[in-house]
């Protein structure tokens, strides 16, 4: 896999699911929404992202993702899933709670995942029961299993593609 760090994949992952079902590329604005960052940070990691070869981005025509980065995208994911899982499932942690009452500067506690070796991810897999195993399989059509982002940024964009 593609070692990616915790802002690249997040970028990975919601180029993925904005692209994914819709056979479109990502607008810059639209993942700007998604992130709720700038669009000046939008273009910056886009450009980055393509220059690692893990996306191809064209100026006003947006942002599709690779090969090797959807694959990145989707472990990216897998692990942010299983971890959300872990500490919801099994620690009762209120992930979306946490995340509102930490600052804006404290790490994403679904981070977990990322700092695992691929072992321990799916020795968690295991104990958590998560039912993807290595690669996230979204989007599809059950999200009951997958992160909350996933979910949220999944049924927006099955909503967009009905309008």
């Amino acid at each position: 896999m593609t070692e990616v760090s915790e802002s690249v994949g997040r970028y990975l992952r919601a180029i993925h699911l904005l692209t994914a079902e819709t056979d479109r590329r990502a607008e810059t604005g639209e993942l700007a929404a998604v992130l709720d960052v700038s669009d000046a940070s939008v273009t910056n990691m886009v450009t980055t992202l393509a220059d690692r070869e893990l996306a191809d981005y064209e100026k006003y025509e947006g942002v599709v993702l690779t090969g090797e980065g959807e694959s990145a995208a989707r472990e990216f994911a897998w692990r942010r899933c299983v971890a959300e899982n872990f500490l919801k499932d099994d620690l009762d942690v209120d992930v979306a709670t946490l995340r509102e009452t930490d600052k804006d500067d404290a790490p994403d506690p679904r981070a977990l995942g990322q700092v695992l070796s691929e072992e321990a991810a799916h020795r968690l897999k295991d104990l958590v029961d998560h039912p993807c195993d290595g690669k996230c399989r979204a989007p599809h059509d059950e999200y009951s299993e997958c992160s909350d982002e996933v979910q949220t940024t999944a049924e927006r964009v099955e909503s967009e593609s009905q309008s």
